[in-house]
């Protein structure tokens, strides 16, 4: 069980020198996520080239491997044709036909006609990374449209492994996490990782109370199918006009070599005052 602080409430109190054109590029191993909707046409400049991605809702990107500037940027993105070949194409030799080889899965493949360039606009959400940590291993969380668009958590290697829950804390009050393993108080703006206490493929009950000195009110229920070959981050949200109400969004990492498969999908509930 560990607790931290969400990087972006931290690096409010950077200086500003992070950002210095002669500063050492930052290194880091990143996962992205969208906390509303799935997010595409946008890219990562780095090498002073821009790598589109795509930033999904439901579950963890693919890795990114960055290496640039301390401060991250995500932009949008516009499209423009490539140059077309223009090239003198060579006569064919005469030869017996070859047997036509099947595209790997069946699916023809057409290399791109298109080149990725930056829309001009400003940054699409951006964050400053710390350069003097060595390299990061992250998680960033893009809301478009509030503050710079980028929230950062920790990653660190082993310690929010598969078959953990780490728990977000949006909300400006405490909450209690209560699963088989017990309840743990996740502070406002804090985070914590434990394992729920159950078998692999098996069900248990996930309760979210409040943390009052009047007694605890049960704010979101649910039973969880446990699987120890993912890792989910829930995220616990206010619900716009009501102070009392959480809304809960499970996101699911799974490592590529993980077959298991949840047929009861994903939890996407909001707790009942």
């Amino acid at each position: 069980m560990s607790c931290d602080r969400p990087l972006g409430l931290l690096l409010l109190w950077m200086p500003a020198l992070l950002c210095a054109a002669d500063a050492p590029p930052v290194e880091a191993r990143i996962k992205l996520i969208s906390t509303t909707r799935q997010i595409a046409g946008v890219g990562i400049v780095q090498d002073k080239k821009i790598h589109p991605v795509v930033i999904p809702a439901e579950m963890f990107s693919e890795e990114i491997h960055y290496r640039g500037p301390a401060r991250l940027e995500l932009t949008e993105l516009t499209t423009l044709p490539k140059p077309a070949d223009n090239r003198p194409t060579e006569k064919p030799e005469t030869k017996a036909p070859d047997v036509a080889k099947r595209p790997l899965g069946g699916v023809k493949t057409r290399a791109s006609t298109h080149d990725y360039v930056s829309a001009g606009k400003p940054p699409f959400a951006w964050i400053d990374l710390p350069a003097n940590l060595g390299r990061l291993n992250l998680i960033l969380l893009v809301t478009p449209g509030k503050g710079n668009g980028i929230v950062a958590l920790h990653d660190v290697p082993g310690a929010f492994p598969p078959g953990s829950n780490r728990y977000l804390n949006l909300c400006a009050h405490p909450v209690v996490v209560r699963t088989p393993q017990g309840d743990q108080t996740v502070p406002p703006g804090g985070t914590k990782i434990s394992r729920p206490g159950a078998r692999n493929r098996s069900y248990y009950e996930l309760q979210l109370l409040t943390d009052g000195s009047n007694g605890s009110r049960l704010l979101f229920s649910s039973r969880i199918l446990h699987l120890e070959s993912v890792r989910k981050l829930y995220l616990l949200m206010p619900v716009e006009g009501d102070d009392g109400r959480v809304s809960v969004r499970d996101i699911e990492d799974r490592p590529p070599s993980a077959p298991e498969t949840d047929s009861s999908g994903p939890n996407r509930l909001h707790g009942a005052k």
